[in-house]
């Protein structure tokens, strides 16, 4: 019935119906997106341990950078400061003094050491924070929060290499050994990458490593992946990059996408730096992908896929697309 249907529907009309059967699925995708979105973020109110600890991190990397700036202002941004008091306070509450109560800690002791010289902070404020401190942990002898001095030779003792060549030399690879990748390497990998710069310094990223030897799993991560055809069974390792909607706010739609991009990037280029093949795998998924991706895999609610990166290691000599690079011409504007 289907071929004789083809055969007599004029094309026009199946132009027509493409194009509103695309039209739907936008509209589809998009609320799908928003309700997500809406549900997941923390636009409203701080419902959770993660949710908090984003609100928390963010606030204190504000005043790490005013601290940074070349010339401080004496008693800035004393509003938001106490803002972060209050929710501190109930975090430690909730949940107990750790690493992240710490961080804060250090960086409002250097807040107010910075305030001495001016008594620009109000007395209120001071107060405030000298009991939230003595709630903390200060004790710890590596510094955590705040700010520190770098000096120009701790980086460019490390330049003399050639970074265009290293850069250059990756390739994504789908011709693969058959050796398996040690999931050390990997993890080593993704610790090098935690250092990838974030939105505030939120690290708002779930990485899930499915090893070698988990080949059911890998199997049914790969079939809601529509970018691994004629290679996906001779991946040794794949990674699974999300990102989470719990650590952001209702002005921060795009930036789960736009934070794990660069760590996925990140990622990728420690995974070459240990000779390692790589190939990233799109996840620009329509509704139906989303939910069967979200089915294939115990996650958190509020991940979402930003990226799959298929590793193996590397044949003496393989193939790859040659993914010919547009000129600087076409894509820099100098202004």
């Amino acid at each position: 019935m289907k071929s004789i249907l083809k055969k007599i529907v004029p094309k026009f009309a199946k132009r027509f119906y493409r194009s509103k059967q695309t039209q739907f699925s936008i509209i589809q995708d998009y609320v799908y997106d928003y309700r997500k979105f809406n549900r997941e973020s923390a636009s409203f109110k701080l419902k959770n341990k993660e949710m908090m600890q984003a609100y928390i991190i963010k606030e204190y990397h504000a005043i790490e950078k005013g601290l940074a700036m070349l010339e401080p202002r004496p008693g800035f941004g004393a509003e938001r400061v106490s803002a972060l008091a209050d929710v501190v306070g109930t975090y430690i509450t909730c949940y107990g003094i750790d690493a992240v109560t710490s961080t804060t800690a250090f960086t409002l002791r250097e807040y107010l050491n910075f305030d001495a010289a001016y008594k620009k902070v109000p007395d209120y404020l001071t107060i405030k924070l000298e009991a939230l401190l003595s709630r903390c942990d200060e004790s710890s002898q590596s510094k955590t929060g705040g700010t520190k001095i770098i000096p120009k030779t701790e980086i460019t003792d490390m330049l003399d290499f050639d970074y265009a060549g290293f850069f250059k030399s990756r390739h994504s690879v789908r011709d693969f050994s058959t050796e398996p990748v040690s999931t050390q390497i990997i993890l080593d990998a993704i610790d090098t990458a935690r250092f990838t710069p974030s939105v505030c310094n939120r690290q708002a990223w779930k990485v899930f490593v499915i090893e070698h030897s988990n080949q059911e799993l890998k199997e049914r991560l790969l079939k809601v992946q529509n970018g691994n055809r004629g290679f996906g069974e001779h991946i040794s390792s794949l990674i699974i990059i999300t990102g989470k909607l719990s650590s952001f706010f209702a002005y921060e739609r795009n930036q789960v996408f736009i934070d794990g991009g660069m760590f996925s990037m990140s990622i990728v280029l420690a995974l070459h730096a240990a000779g390692l093949g790589v190939c990233c795998l799109n996840t620009s998924y329509a509704t139906k992908q989303y939910e069967a991706f979200k089915n294939s895999m115990e996650m958190d609610s509020d991940c979402v896929p930003i990226m799959f990166l298929a590793v193996g290691n590397l044949k003496d000599d393989f193939k790859v697309a040659i993914s010919e690079r547009k000129p600087l011409s076409e894509i820099v504007e100098v202004r």
